[in-house]
């Protein structure tokens, strides 16, 4: 029996051994044909998605000034408080769950700000609500 166990350890051993000389020698056969479509989809899609950003806010445009010319153009009612609220919550629930979980996976560690920022913007954006009248 633990002949079969130590088998089985070296023959592991020897299959990582083959896996880290292939990562180390940089994929030689074949493989590095991924490399291209890696960096390639990003430069892509920032391409067409700019591309489609900006014909979005071009297409809105040409419509605000239609309906000026139209007379039709009403201006849109934003309701500054109520959205800082609405941000304000959203931020500060998101920064306190972040910050949780953050501290329970990591502890006390420089990950902590990923959920302190948040939750810091939203108490601030809180008592820009509570202060504006």
């Amino acid at each position: 029996m633990d002949e079969k166990y130590s088998e089985l350890l070296i023959e592991i051993n020897n299959n990582l051994k083959l896996i880290l000389s292939a990562l180390e020698s940089g994929q030689e056969g074949g493989g590095g044909n991924y490399k291209i479509v890696l960096y390639s989809v990003p430069i892509v899609g920032i391409i067409f998605g700019s591309t489609l950003l900006f014909f979005i806010f071009f297409w809105w445009y040409r419509q605000r000034i239609e309906l000026i010319r139209a007379n039709l153009y009403r201006p849109i009612e934003f309701d500054l408080r109520m959205f800082t609220f609405f941000l304000g919550l959203l931020l500060t629930f998101t920064g306190f769950v972040l910050t949780l979980v953050f501290i329970i996976v990591l502890g006390k560690s420089m990950a902590m700000l990923g959920g302190l920022l948040p939750l810091a913007i939203g108490f601030s954006l809180l008592t820009f609500y509570k202060l504006h009248k």
